[in-house]
């Protein structure tokens, strides 16, 4: 087996770390503070924490698909629907958030797993296929890192949040 580069681990790391960072960002938050966003109809701190552990359920698969099958094709609107709709059909704004933070965690975790043991896998990459027939091929590697960073945005919109509302 091969060795992750350094480029690799310093990926996996910022991946990893994420978990930590939204649960420090939102430990100390009651439920009434969950309720709060940047402006009325913008999302939620509890609605962005469910938004990104389905996203981590959707990336997850996607990821395992390019370790174990690359080059498969995936119909674009297989993946979920658009945001707003899947957060409304999924009550994210009522839901208890501690098994979607429990959820992201582990998919951190599965997935930096997978992305040590086959690191000469970290370029197999998966296809999308929109509507119009336009491929867009996605490395394993790529998934690891647009959802360590995705995390990482909304971690900053939690934090902007929290500065509006005065919590520290």
């Amino acid at each position: 087996m091969s060795k992750l580069s350094s480029s690799q681990l310093e990926t996996i790391a910022i991946f990893t770390s994420g978990a930590d960072k939204l649960e420090e960002s939102v430990a100390s938050l009651s439920e009434k503070q969950l309720d709060y966003s940047m402006a009325p109809g913008e999302w939620t701190v509890r609605q962005i924490i469910h938004h990104v552990a389905e996203d981590g359920d959707a990336w997850s698969f996607n990821f395992k698909k390019a370790l174990a099958a690359a080059g498969m094709l995936i119909q674009r609107g297989q993946q979920s629907p658009e945001n707003d709709a899947w957060a409304k059909a999924l009550s994210y704004d009522k839901r208890p958030v501690q098994a979607s933070l429990a959820l992201l965690r582990a998919h951190r975790q599965i997935m930096a797993e997978l992305a040590e043991f086959f690191p000469d896998r970290w370029e197999n990459s998966i296809i999308f296929v929109d509507s119009g027939g336009n491929q867009r091929s996605v490395s394993a590697g790529g998934i690891i890192r647009m959802v360590g960073n995705h995390l990482l945005e909304h971690v900053n919109a939690i934090n902007a949040i929290k500065r509006q509302h005065g919590i520290v």
